[in-house]
């Protein structure tokens, strides 16, 4: 079996050295050799700590549309609309393609299906969603005798990392996120991580592939985390509820929701015990009920395990007529009908702060007060949480939905 790879980063030597060290088992799964036979990379001299000596290493994609001996192709170089464009000749060709890009597939995958799909090919993609997880194999084929109703998930280890620090050790936001990046964990510009996109990302493969629903990502409400303040997670932790970065999607008779946004979890639950680095996505299907999975959400190794066992399993099924989810229904993405409890702290006193909720007819207890007042409420419903919004003389200064009971 010939393989191209296009990108040869943390990633990709990632990729090379899982096929390296555990050759004897694919070989045996799969049947036969792996050989890297294409290299797809900006610069060809660059050094690498891998062995590529069997491969021809180019900067020219057109080297690899011209070769006819390919029989996957691996993605690992990022990019949007270009990488788009190189994937769709590779599948047009009936060549299996194995991708970790979710910015791109994120908007583009139901193209690219169906694209794959009419060329008999596969396309593949389980490290583009929580690294090491197998959770889109899990939804696609462990969980496909339910239908899944809900999906939850810390989905990105960096914002992860950084509210572990601040509830665990008392960190301000900027100290946490400073470490993150010396860590390696974050970028020098965060914003893709800390405004919440990354998890946006991921939360639209992940309900797309557990609906059967095309799911718009411009319609999706994304909240990050650079304004959480630590005075905020103190408070909460001593009601035993964690701050936690959430991707949540609900799908029920009222439709489609999916959000991205900091949520207050009681200490009790099973994704308030996900720490630091660690992803950890929660899956309620209406025969399984709850599931949980959990393991690192990055790194060379872990993504590249998700890669190699993606190409593993495509090419052991090679022969037999091979389908893509293509969802034929779009979801339109609504916000949520759902009843929830919140975390608020006004910009008022308690006295001026128990008119006002007495006035919503909503029932709360109090977490802090002074010249700022903190509350978690009843149960409120999606209108008089609006109407909570729009009254500014009691300033809201920060909101959280608390989720569970």
């Amino acid at each position: 079996m010939n393989l191209a790879i296009l990108g040869m980063g943390t990633v990709g030597c990632g990729v090379v050295e899982v096929l390296s060290m555990n050759k004897s088992k694919i070989t045996g799964l799969i049947g036969e050799d792996v050989t890297i036979s294409h290299v797809f990379v900006n610069n060809i001299h660059k050094e690498r700590d891998v062995d590529l000596k069997d491969a021809k290493l180019t900067d020219d994609i057109g080297d690899l549309y011209g070769a006819d001996d390919i029989d996957a192709v691996i993605e690992v170089m990022g990019g949007m609309e270009d990488t788009r464009d190189i994937l769709k000749k590779f599948l047009e060709k009936g060549i299996h393609v194995i991708s970790a890009n979710k910015d791109m597939l994120a908007k583009y995958i139901d193209e690219l299906t169906e694209v794959a799909n009419a060329h008999d090919a596969r396309l593949l993609y389980e490290a583009s969603v929580a690294g090491g997880i197998p959770i889109l194999h899990a939804i696609e084929h462990g969980l496909n005798a339910n239908e899944i109703h809900k999906v939850m998930g810390i989905l990105n280890g960096t914002t992860n990392y950084i509210l572990s620090k601040m509830t665990n050790d008392g960190w301000d936001y900027e100290k946490a996120l400073k470490e993150s990046q010396e860590k390696g964990y974050a970028e020098a510009d965060p914003t893709n991580d800390v405004g919440g996109f990354d998890a946006q990302r991921k939360i639209v493969l992940l309900s797309r592939l557990a609906y059967d629903r095309k799911v718009d990502i411009e319609e999706v409400p994304v909240t990050g985390i650079s304004n959480v303040e630590l005075k905020d997670i103190e408070t909460a932790k001593k009601e035993g509820l964690i701050l936690k970065l959430v991707g949540k999607s609900e799908f029920d008779e009222h439709g489609l929701s999916v959000e991205v946004a900091p949520v207050f979890l009681p200490s009790d639950h099973q994704l308030s015990s996900v720490g630091y680095e660690k992803n950890a996505v929660y899956v309620n299907g209406n025969a399984v009920g709850e599931t949980m999975f959990y393991g690192p959400g990055a790194g060379g190794p872990e993504t590249a395990s998700a890669i190699v066992s993606d190409l593993i399993n495509c090419w052991r099924n090679a022969g037999r007529k091979q389908f893509n989810l293509t969802p034929q229904q779009t979801a339109s993405v609504k916000p949520s009908q759902s009843s929830n409890k919140y975390f608020i702290r006004f910009n008022a006193t308690a006295e001026d702060v128990d008119a006002h909720l007495a006035d919503q007819k909503v029932e709360y207890s109090v977490l802090d007060s002074g010249s700022e007042t903190t509350v978690v409420t009843s149960p409120i419903d999606p209108d008089q949480l609006e109407k909570l919004k729009q009254n500014r003389e009691y300033g809201i200064e920060a909101i959280y939905q608390v989720e569970g009971d």
